[in-house]
């Protein structure tokens, strides 16, 4: 596993360790129960990413592409 490279970020995003916590317990149940946003959802795709970014608590600025990044960086640390 070979560390991530360094990134700046133009606006302040959280650290993907604090990203990974565990939720709380009300949430954590609330996610067993509720239907995520997916591809299915009549959203442009845009839109999907702001709602995905709000879900993990991963702010979005103007551009995605800043959002976007950290999103798969949390996902590349699960993975």
């Amino acid at each position: 596993h070979k560390p991530a490279p360094s990134v700046r970020y133009s606006k302040p995003m959280p650290d993907i360790e604090a990203l990974m916590q565990i939720w709380p317990q009300p949430f954590e149940e609330l996610l067993e129960t509720a239907r995520l946003p997916d591809a299915e959802l009549a959203v442009e795709l845009p839109e999907l990413v702001r709602l995905m970014c709000a879900v993990l608590d991963i702010p979005v600025y103007s551009s995605l592409t800043e959002s976007l990044h950290v999103l798969f960086s949390l996902y590349s640390d699960f993975k």
